[in-house]
């Protein structure tokens, strides 16, 4: 369903380019009209600009809100849509997410999740995975309909790991849900993934069984992917996986490019024994493939002052050729050399952000933990501030939101505003 005015509107949206104020003058005139196709226009050429470009998006996203009580049912269904693609901003949609979940429970009753009209249950699930990433705990219901009849049950693993409040609840249907996969089928790979990430998130130990008996199957299955997501998710729990730890230190040696870091940062998570895990990550930081050297690098920096042998070489691939290499490089010398390596660290990552912006949430983050010491990165900061158009990984929303959040705060806090001056006495 279109509009006929469409293509117009969105050649006059592509002139406006960076000017969101009045971009969204026009679409909140759209997002009010009686035409239906108008008003899914509306929506979507929202979501675009939300997702495009930085800005006060709080008008936009309740106009949007309103639409999930309209009776077209395409509209709701993609306002919903449009609400959980822009989840790290939908705060200000959160009641009407939960209202129209209720009302939605009352019209059709408590499977409206697996409901066989198409546009409602993509309004409902969508409606749903935008509550849930809000943390919020009324998304739950429908996420427990979902892993019970397992209807649409990958949409509603995809966003479980948000409500670790409900981790009782969603945890055993998880394992569960992990214990069914066949792993000697390579299909079930993006399954079980989905599923060790959401256990990992959710943070219950009550997990751990089934992530070690999943890494066994995926080791004996050749299932490298599955390997290094059981491996990353047993690492979140650390000292609590100890019966996985012979399976992990078998797998340091492995072959396969992403398991054999994982399964060093898992050794060290669960052992904790620096002696067995630093010549191991000294090894990975020679290696030619560059995402084995920022992987050691991340966790040399997580094990500080203590990984000290690994100083020289961590200065000596301040000269790799790769930028985001010396990025992790120099973040891992931060935290390891603490202040003696400030100017090398902050050297590196501003030259590394200049060249390639998509660094930039690597590189703020390390500067907010260098405190005062990231001040020359000030004039940075604020260029990258003042760009229109969102920026960060992969130009997305979360990671610009990110950026955006840290970057205030490291001006506010190496450069804050100066005392207003005391209003003059009067006689």
């Amino acid at each position: 369903m279109y509009a006929p005015t469409t293509v117009l509107l969105r050649t006059f949206h592509e002139a406006l380019g960076a000017r969101v104020r009045e971009r969204t003058t026009v679409l909140a005139e759209q997002l009010i009209s009686p035409d239906a196709g108008s008003c899914l226009d509306a929506v979507r050429m929202s979501g675009e600009l939300m997702r495009t470009w930085r800005g006060d998006h709080t008008r936009l996203l309740l106009l949007i809100a309103d639409q999930l009580t309209t009776a077209d049912q395409e509209v709701a269904a993609e306002a919903a849509a449009v609400l959980e693609s822009c989840h790290p901003i939908a705060a200000p949609a959160r009641e009407a997410l939960a209202t129209h979940i209720d009302a939605q429970h009352a019209a059709h009753g408590p499977n409206v999740w697996a409901a066989p009209q198409a546009r409602l249950r993509k309004s409902h699930q969508a409606a749903v995975r935008a509550l849930a990433r809000l943390g919020d705990q009324r998304a739950l219901p429908s996420l427990l309909t979902a892993l019970d009849g397992d209807v649409d049950a990958w949409r509603a693993i995809q966003v479980a790991g948000h409500l670790p409040q409900a981790a009782d609840q969603l945890v055993p249907r998880l394992c569960d849900h992990l214990r069914r996969i066949d792993l000697s089928q390579q299909w079930t790979e993006m399954s079980a993934n989905a599923l060790l990430a959401a256990l990992a998130a959710l943070g219950d130990p009550a997990a751990v069984p089934a992530l070690v008996d999943t890494l066994g199957a995926a080791v004996r299955h050749e299932q490298h992917d599955v390997t290094q997501s059981a491996l990353k998710a047993l690492k979140a729990f650390g000292p609590a996986a100890t019966g996985a730890l012979d399976t992990i230190r078998s797998l340091t040696t492995a072959t396969d490019a992403h398991v054999r870091p994982a399964s060093v940062a898992a050794l060290w998570a669960v052992g904790s024994d620096l002696a067995e895990v630093m010549p191991l990550l000294l090894g990975l930081l020679d290696d030619p493939i560059t995402f084995r050297i920022s992987d050691a690098a991340d966790l040399l920096g997580e094990i500080g002052p203590p990984a000290s042998a690994a100083l020289p070489r961590l200065r000596r691939l301040l000269t790799h050729d790769y930028e985001w290499v010396r990025v992790h490089c120099a973040a891992a010398l931060w935290e390891i050399g603490g202040q003696a390596e400030a100017p090398a660290v902050l050297d590196t990552l501003l030259q590394a952000w200049a060249k390639n912006p998509a660094t930039a949430n690597h590189v703020v983050a390390c500067l907010d933990r260098m405190g005062p010491l990231a001040a020359p990165a000030l004039p940075l900061l604020r260029e990258q501030l003042a760009l229109p158009r969102r920026g960060g990984r992969f130009q997305s929303i979360d990671h610009d939101e990110e950026l955006q959040r840290i970057g205030r705060t490291l001006i506010a806090r190496l450069d804050p505003p100066a005392p207003s001056a005391p209003a003059p006495r009067t006689a």
